[in-house]
């Protein structure tokens, strides 16, 4: 069997950043960072020395999913592309949004938080508020983009929305009651996500516009979705619009057709039933071959403008021995380039830890096969 190595990059996953078009490279990262697939002429370069956010950390503390972190950090840099082109700017870490003005944003409006974003609370008791009045503004993450100059150029923003709100309060006793709530929950065809996002999306920009410290540059604004916490894909883009430098009004919202579907779900299967079915035959093929091992299969599908982009497959072993693991390495190096040969995919062998002890990637513009173990 003919395996091709791939040569692996080691890239903090803050510092070299991506947009999604042509030929890809396989990346490797430490175990606490993340394997993500970089295109190789769409790299923004990052404006030295490097600046770390001024609001850095918050992202963190504000959305507890991590696929939806890496989504929103990677989407917005990928849309944003279109409007700073790689070849013409920097990339540099939001410099502007601080900490203390997205906590003023993420406030549920009241008497003494007049600029919060968030629903008001009315007052029928500690759970029953919560749960009539969800928060929907979740996170603000900033991007700036340099020009050839170094003067700031363009700042880009996505506005990440609660589509379930996990809260947890106490009563005058002690006693912690938590629970969650889902924000849009009518069967109106309507997304009040999207629609609040929107809605505080005008507040959001007359602060900057009326911000003597914020430069006055072009604005590009995307509305974000999170998943649920203990989702196994990120949540979807909604929106996007752009304001010139000289804007201070919205102009015009489009819509945004990217969203993940998990493998195995009936809601794949409506969505694309060949690939569904392949993954099916596939898990059949590793459950088959490898009944020692245990495995179970799961994974995301990137579906952009309708068209399959992007596959990521964990094969989950609770126990693994060397000998086992070049075993599956090679029978899934085998299958990765017949699953979707347009189609960039992973393939990762995930231990009882869930840590990755290898990953397959298939690149279809270069016909390789890359590993890792």
């Amino acid at each position: 069997m003919n395996i091709k190595t791939g040569i692996l990059l080691i890239i903090p996953s803050l510092f070299f950043l991506i947009s999604c078009n042509k030929d890809t490279v396989v990346t490797k990262t430490t175990s606490a960072e993340k394997n993500v697939a970089i295109q190789e002429d769409q790299i923004y370069q990052i404006k030295q020395p490097a600046k770390s956010n001024i609001s850095r950390g918050l992202i963190v503390r504000n959305i507890d999913n991590p696929l939806n972190i890496q989504e929103i950090e990677i989407g917005l840099m990928d849309f944003s592309s279109k409007y700073f082109p790689t070849d013409k700017y920097y990339l540099q870490e939001g410099q502007y949004l601080n900490e203390e003005l997205i906590n003023k944003w993420l406030e549920r409006k009241s008497k003494d938080e007049p600029d919060g974003l968030n629903p008001s609370k009315n007052n029928n008791g500690l759970l029953k508020s919560e749960r009539e009045s969800p928060k929907i503004l979740s996170h603000v993450l900033e991007q700036n983009f340099i020009n050839k100059k170094g003067k700031l150029a363009g700042i880009s923003l996505a506005i990440s929305l609660n589509e379930y709100y996990h809260f947890s309060v106490m009563d005058n006793k002690g006693a912690t009651y938590t629970d969650e709530v889902k924000v849009d929950n009518d069967n109106n065809k309507i997304n009040d996500v999207e629609t609040y996002g929107k809605k505080i999306t005008r507040n959001i920009i007359n602060d900057i516009r009326s911000n003597k410290d914020i430069p006055r540059v072009p604005i590009f604004i995307t509305l974000y979705q999170e998943s649920k916490q203990n989702s196994i894909i990120p949540g979807r883009f909604l929106a996007e619009t752009y304001l010139s430098e000289d804007e201070v009004k919205i102009p015009k919202w489009n819509s945004i057709n990217r969203k993940y579907y998990s493998f195995p779900s009936d809601e794949l299967y409506k969505k694309d039933r060949i690939s569904s079915d392949i993954l099916s035959d596939l898990k059949t093929d590793i459950q088959k071959y490898f009944v020692s091992l245990n495995p179970t299969v799961t994974g995301s599908l990137l579906y952009k403008k309708d068209e399959l982009a992007k596959m990521n497959i964990n094969v989950n072993t609770p126990v693994i021995s060397d000998t086992e693991l070049i075993a599956l390495s090679q029978f899934i190096t085998s299958e990765i380039n017949i699953i979707s040969p347009k189609v960039d995919t992973t393939i990762n062998i995930v231990n009882h830890k869930k840590e990755k002890v290898g990953f397959i990637t298939w690149n279809p513009v270069a016909k390789k096969i890359y590993t890792n173990l």
